[in-house]
């Protein structure tokens, strides 16, 4: 015994084998070296027929009636033998239409008709889901007597569930991956294929095992011939008739057994070696289950042990677990291979024929096609998954009712309803759509009533039992068994005797009573059997009974004897052809004869002339029109290039004919005039159209008959013209006409409104030229004023630290105290720090306004934003008495550059710090439609109204408390321009007194996934860190030294390249700080790639300098080179330095 987890493991790895071999199948193809092999996969892959009833029922069928199982490999061989052409031509027609199902090939039969496409679709589903449920009780009874589990086991410990779940994965994933449903999938016909070898490997083993070791199996022949000695004398029973036949039926209209044999068979060449070896394949079957079926009946007669289960029940009598385990992935090989070809075909019927078509429909076919393929892969995946759900739940509802073999049975009895409509279509010309329709439709209906309703009724699903002993509403010759009173048969030939009787007589009657329209007629054509329908005289050689010289002779008739001979003489001239009088009448001399013959008697008369001669020449109709049409279609064609040429012209144009009577216009003329729709056809008088311009003021004031005389007038001279007019709504349209060859006047319409408006702006543009020059000049004026304050204003600015710092300089030196001297050094500092941070701002200022910040924008989380502002402020806040607080909802995510509003939000609050004496600062982050308005309120001094367009000015500042550091006057304008290189509205609400709000509007953004947190690496001290310091200047070297020795750090310097190559010699420095301009030979960054060079390796460098040019900033970047700005920030070099420890 095995446990059923253990199964459900070696069924995984099973599924996972077939996996890797369907991947190889899909990324590796047959090489053509190994062509050979095809025919074999091929053949292989058509075993898909035999599913875990053939592997499972049939033994369970020979266990009952000797010979009983026999038919459903007779009738699959008899096709085989006898019936292979036709399978044949079905797979050369649909390879040759593209078709992708047994539905689609009906419907492309029948006209396209989808009306047909459905209804095979929905017969196939409810045919599909006793079949696939079939193959998950074959599944779950082979575990329930491997593993011992209980007959009805739960939902959640029933096997099928989860082998349904496998299997539609596997289908999905192989089976979904593109919308061409006509493509092969090499892959999935590998793995059935193999599955397929499988399973024969294990049936062989299991008959030759109960052939030859088991005790009294040596009767087995004698049993054969006793069985067979029956049938010679007492001849086949119904039963056997019948099944025979929906089995060979079965080949063709199973779904899957379709989409195997037509859709993924690469050459209609190997149908003739794969059928032999296919016949082989079913025979080798057929001849080992009748000894496993009679040696299983001597063991287990008597015993509770189902038919269907004997192929297991053999082995575990012996204790043979190892025959056993085979023998259960035989059988499962069976049920899968079924179900995922099911599975795969009946998906892409349902997306195809159900689904889409509604969808499309309902939407107007404006859909994008990649949008159609991804909903069609969708559709496709649910309906699998859907499948195998129905499929269990039918599984657990009949459950313990029926023989695998009466639900194998019930399902082709369905499927043989598409035979009469798909074989007489492949032979009779006269077939209709109607008749194939209402024949389907029928046989379905009948089929239902006689074969799916008692299985419904014996299974316990419906209560109506009383429907099968007296019929329904009394009525005793309507019971579905004994339909009509026909009694003495058993039930499935029964339902199959009356479903197709009534499928065949219905769909014989409706097509001769509705025969094929004209399209459908000609469809048929390809569908036809090659030797009941002539080669369609549609090429250049066709060999009919109508000769060059018939042609002749019919012209000479109609135009004369001269006339036509002249005329053929020049089309072979023409053609570089000889004239052979006696040779067959291509289409080309057929068309030229009837354009010869509608010069004399006109066109539909010469046509009518050709085909009654053709006619007599033995053509069929479809012949005929397939023939004449294509000058026909030549002539749709060139009226098509010019209709779409008129449509895709910006002009509006109209044409008229030398009677003055309309012949064609665009769909700009109408729109242009606004004309009705009844009121432009062909042959409209044009004085109609005249007459309504008129009326409805598009000529203007004046008499309106007088106008239309005179327009009409024009037309008839047809006298060429260019005229303009204005129109009541100030559209300016310029009209030219110009006669036609032969009678006949053109006139376009050009819309110039946008020209004429652009002459009168240049027209005024001249004559306010020179006021547009004053004003500008006036403009530039204030702008020279601007900049005259604007440079006042930074000189005094800049001036002021600079001073103070000279004076505490003087002071410090002055000062022999060493308290004293630490305090003036701090205010040094300050000071030197508010040039630092003036400059800093005037560099901001001139980049953004020369738009060389170019924003960073991505999805950022603004409540964090907002709590590190809050972190960074907290001190001075604290130090001042102010409460900071955030209220920001969490993951509030904007769309911004990161930096660039920093800096906007670090200016506002420092400016509510700054102004705010008591009270507090609020930072908050509030939704507002599709934006986040990022807002900074605090409880400060206020500002006037009349002051709030001048904060955003340069340098203006306004009176604040006493405490706190004086500001610069730049933070607001530029906060201002961020918010206008960034798109951010700002905004600004003030009361004197109370407080003071500024905000910045900002998008919203999606989330952003978290990133994976990383833990930084701990800097290891910059202790006997080596740098080497290259600067020209040596009083920036001095403070460069002083400022890295007070770190610990082996600093070198050198103020030339010569120094700093004979330095690096010596240091062997790990770290490098080079300034840009050296003012020497070659500058930093060449420098920095000597230095490495003779250090044989890259090693880190900072280029120092004031220039942060694009060119620079690219030179550094791609030479890995670090860059620092002058005046440099020691916290931004101690963390470069420390991070080279790090």
């Amino acid at each position: 015994m095995f446990s059923n987890w253990t199964l459900l493991l070696i069924s995984g790895v099973y599924v996972g084998l077939l996996f890797i071999i369907a991947i190889h199948g899909e990324r590796r193809p047959l090489p053509e070296r190994h062509r050979h092999w095809q025919p074999v996969i091929y053949a292989l892959a058509l075993a898909v027929y035999c599913s875990s009833w053939t592997f499972y029922g049939a033994v369970g069928t020979a266990a009952r009636s000797d010979l009983g199982f026999l038919p459903i490999y007779l009738g699959p061989i008899l096709m085989l033998l006898f019936g292979w052409k036709l399978m044949e031509r079905v797979v050369r027609i649909s390879q040759e239409q593209r078709i992708v199902s047994i539905a689609d090939f009906l419907s492309s039969r029948y006209g396209r008709m989808p009306g047909l496409a459905a209804l095979v679709t929905l017969l196939a589903l409810v045919a599909a889901i006793p079949y696939l449920s079939l193959q998950y009780t074959a599944v779950a009874m082979s575990v329930e007597v491997l593993a011992a589990l209980p007959e009805r086991p739960s939902l959640l410990a029933d096997p099928a569930l989860y082998v349904a779940l496998i299997l539609a994965l596997f289908a999905i994933l192989f089976g979904t991956r593109r919308t061409d449903a006509t493509e092969h999938h090499r892959g999935l016909v590998l793995a059935v294929a193999m599955e397929s070898l499988v399973k024969l490997m294990a049936f062989t083993a299991l008959g030759l095992f109960a052939i030859w070791h088991l005790p009294g199996s040596g009767n087995v022949p004698a049993r054969i011939v006793h069985a067979g000695q029956t049938v010679l004398t007492q001849g086949w029973p119904g039963s056997v008739v019948a099944q025979t036949l929906i089995a060979a039926l079965a080949i063709l209209c199973l779904p899957r057994q379709f989409h195997v044999a037509v859709v993924e068979c690469q050459d209609v060449a190997d149908m003739r070696p794969a059928r032999w070896l296919f016949g082989g394949y079913l025979l080798l079957f057929s001849l080992l289950v009748l000894p496993i079926g009679l040696a299983s009946t001597a063991l287990f007669s008597g015993h509770n042990i189902a038919p269907d289960s004997y192929v297991l029940a053999l082995p575990m009598y012996f204790d043979n677990e190892t025959l056993a385990l085979a023998v259960f992935l035989g059988g499962f090989s069976a049920a899968t291979g079924m179900v995922l070809m099911a599975s795969i075909t009946l998906a892409t019927m349902v997306s195809n024929d159900l689904v889409m078509p509604v969808l499309l429909r309902l939407r107007g076919h404006r859909v994008a096609r990649a949008a159609i393929n991804r909903e069609v892969l969708w559709v496709r995946r649910i309906a699998i998954l859907m499948l195998a759900m129905l499929g269990v739940a039918y599984h657990r509802a009949v459950q313990g009712h029926g023989s695998l073999a009466e639900y194998g049975l019930l399902a082709f009895a369905a499927v043989a309803q598409f035979a009469p409509a798909l074989i007489g279509g492949l032979l009779w010309r006269g077939a209709s759509r109607y008749g194939a329709i209402a024949g389907t439709l029928t046989g379905a209906l009948i089929w239902a009533y006689t074969l799916f309703l008692p299985s419904l009724v014996h299974s316990g699903w419906l209560g109506w039992q009383h429907w099968l002993e007296a019929g329904p509403f009394g009525i005793h010759w309507l019971r579905p068994e004994q339909l009509f009173a026909l009694s003495g048969w058993d039930k499935l030939t029964h339902g199959v005797f009356w479903s197709l009787l009534a499928n065949i007589g219905v769909f014989l009657l409706v097509s001769m009573r509705w025969r094929p329209r004209l399209r459908e007629y000609l469809l048929a054509g390809s569908f036809l059997d090659p030797h009941d329908r002539r080669e369609s005289p549609v090429g250049t050689g066709w060999a009919g009974n109508l000769f060059g010289s018939d042609l002749l002779a019919l012209a000479e008739r109609i135009v004369g004897e001269r006339t036509a001979r002249r005329a053929f003489a020049d089309y072979h001239r023409s053609q570089n052809r000889h004239w052979e009088p006696e040779a067959n009448a291509d289409r080309a001399l057929m068309q030229f004869t009837e354009r010869l013959l509608a010069s004399a008697i006109g066109a539909d008369s010469a046509r009518l002339t050709l085909t009654s001669a053709l006619r007599g020449a033995g053509l069929e109709l479809g012949e005929v029109v397939n023939l004449l049409d294509h000058a026909g279609q030549e002539m749709r064609f060139n009226r098509e290039i010019l209709t779409t040429t008129l449509e895709n012209i910006s002009q509006a144009v109209s044409v008229v004919d030398a009677e003055l009577r309309l012949v064609t216009w665009n769909q700009q003329y109408q729109q242009m005039f606004d004309y009705p729709d009844h009121l432009l056809h062909v042959g409209r008088p044009i004085a109609d159209l005249i007459r309504w311009n008129a009326e409805h003021g598009e000529m203007g004031e004046g008499d309106a008959e007088t106008f239309i005389q005179r327009r009409i007038a024009h037309l008839a001279a047809g006298t060429a013209h260019v005229f303009e007019r204005t129109r009541a709504s100030g559209q300016v349209i310029e009209m030219r006409g110009r006669a036609l060859p032969g009678g006949g006047y053109v006139t376009t319409f050009s819309d110039i409104t946008a020209y004429k408006q652009a002459e009168h702006a240049l027209r005024e543009a001249n004559e306010t030229l020179e006021q547009r020059v004053e004003q500008r000049t006036r403009e530039a004026e204030a702008a020279q004023q601007s900049k005259t304050r604007f440079l006042a204003a930074v000189s005094h600015d800049l001036l002021q630290p600079l001073n103070a710092a000279r004076l505490f300089t003087s002071a410090l030196r002055e000062s022999p105290d060493m308290a004293e001297q630490q305090r003036l050094a701090g205010r040094v500092d300050a000071s030197l720090r508010a040039a630092e941070d003036l400059l800093d701002g005037l560099l901001d200022i001139s980049r953004l306004d020369a738009n060389e910040l170019k924003p960073d924008v991505q999805p950022l989380d603004a409540a964090e934003l907002l709590q590190e502002l809050a972190h960074q402020y907290a001190p001075i806040a604290h130090k001042r008495g102010l409460q900071l607080r955030v209220f920001a909802a969490e993951k509030t995510f904007v769309q911004s550059d990161r930096r660039l509003l920093r800096r906007a939000l670090q200016n506002f609050i420092a400016n509510a710090m700054r102004y705010t004496r008591s009270g507090g600062v609020l930072l908050t982050a509030r939704k507002r439609g599709e934006d986040i308005v990022l807002q900074v309120w605090d409880t400060g001094v206020g500002i006037h109204t009349h002051h709030m367009q001048q904060i955003f000015e340069e340098f203006r500042r306004f009176a604040q408390p006493g405490q706190g550091e004086r500001g610069l006057g730049l933070g607001l304008s530029i906060c201002q321009r961020i918010a206008r290189t960034l798109d951010h509205p700002l905004e600004v609400h003030s009361r004197i007194g109370h407080g003071s709000l500024f905000a910045i509007r900002v998008p919203r953004a999606e989330p952003i996934p978290p990133l994976p947190t990383t833990i930084p690496a701990t800097a290891s001290g910059l202790v006997g860190l080596k740098v080497l310091s290259v600067d020209n200047d040596p009083d920036i070297l001095d403070g460069m030294r002083a400022l890295l020795a007070r770190w610990q750090v082996d600093v070198a310097c050198a103020a030339s390249v010569d120094d700093a190559l004979a330095v690096q010699a010596r240091h062997q420095p790990d770290v490098l700080l080079v300034d840009y301009h050296l003012h020497d030979r070659i500058d930093g960054l060449a420098l920095i790639a000597l230095l490495r060079e003779a250090a044989g390796r890259p090693l880190p460098a900072v280029l120092l300098t004031g220039d942060g040019s694009a060119p620079v900033k690219h030179g550094a970047r791609s030479s890995g080179v670090t860059l620092l700005t002058k005046p440099l920030k020691p916290a931004s070099l101690r963390a470069f330095l420390a991070a080279q420890r790090g």
